[in-house]
């Protein structure tokens, strides 16, 4: 790796340290720890978006990084950011998660299978295109979930 990816990623993780640190406001225990996943998710989701629509330089090595991150608070590590009795403020937790808890939990191993399908598509070579039609099924189970288990807005 050149020094000039090194700066870069490490500037990149920097600013995401402070943005982090200050998103959530108030949020504290289980409540902060899955709203920095969750900004940790929307983080690498926007930086594969960009790469994709051209408006940031295509990288398959980094949309592979990030899948992977996603990948990392997808499945069981998501659900356990959701114990019962966890709704303390400033969460965006619905409290329908825990009535339907199967539909959830089955939203959240898919969206950890999606996210090993756009790494698996980066390891194999895949096209442009075939990492994108991926990471579309990636970006719909986040799309799912927020309608149905994220308090509106």
């Amino acid at each position: 790796m050149n020094i000039r990816k090194t700066v870069s990623i490490s500037a990149a993780m920097l600013a995401l340290s402070v943005a982090l640190a200050f998103a959530h406001g108030g949020a504290t225990g289980i409540v902060k720890e899955r709203m920095d996943a969750m900004e940790e998710i929307s983080a690498s989701m926007k930086q594969v978006g960009h790469m994709l629509r051209g408006q940031k330089p295509f990288d398959a090595l980094e949309i592979g990084a990030a899948a992977g991150i996603i990948a990392g608070h997808s499945g069981d590590n998501l659900t356990r950011q959701f114990p019962p009795e966890s709704l303390m403020p400033p969460t965006e937790a619905s409290p329908v998660i825990w009535e339907k808890w199967e539909q959830f939990s089955g939203i959240a191993n898919d969206m950890e299978t999606a996210a090993m399908s756009v790494a698996d598509a980066v390891q194999s070579g895949a096209d442009r295109d075939q990492i994108a039609t991926a990471f579309g099924r990636l970006a719909q189970t986040c799309k799912t979930c927020h309608e149905t288990f994220r308090v509106k807005k």
